[in-house]
């Protein structure tokens, strides 16, 4: 069977108006470390090792990782919300679970980036890497 388990990385579009709120909660109140910052962008490390990535501005996701970094000015729509954050699944075969979810019907993503973008029922949004696969890219 294959194993499938959360990713160690996430990432949450909000609103810049929220910024120094964020900041303040995540590396004030939790004692989480800034790792990375950018015009549109901040990547939080919670824990030592859960990454959340903070994106402050619309965008085609060109940016910082050459990934998803696009985050939306205003608050979201309803329609929106449902790609609010952007979760990691990691698995043991990315091929055949990637043909599983395909099969099952779920809206794919186009995202500049090598992994498997889409979005489950009830909107939550995945991108998919193998489980040994090295993601520190998106931590430093």
């Amino acid at each position: 069977m294959i194993k499938v388990i959360f990713g160690n990385h996430s990432a949450v579009r909000v609103p810049v108006s929220d910024r120094e709120d964020i900041r303040r909660f995540y590396l004030d109140v939790l004692g989480a470390k800034l790792t990375r910052t950018f015009d549109s962008k901040d990547d939080i490390c919670i824990g030592g090792n859960f990454y959340i990535s903070f994106l402050y501005a619309a965008g085609n996701g060109q940016g910082a990782d050459k990934g998803v970094n696009y985050a939306a000015d205003e608050p979201l729509s309803a329609d929106h919300f449902l790609k609010a954050i952007f979760l990691e699944l990691k698995t043991s075969d990315v091929e055949e679970m990637k043909a599983k979810i395909i099969a099952f019907g779920v809206k794919v993503l186009e995202v500049p980036d090598p992994h498997l973008y889409f979005q489950a029922p009830g909107g939550q949004v995945f991108r998919l890497a193998d489980i040994n696969e090295d993601l520190s890219k998106y931590e430093r």
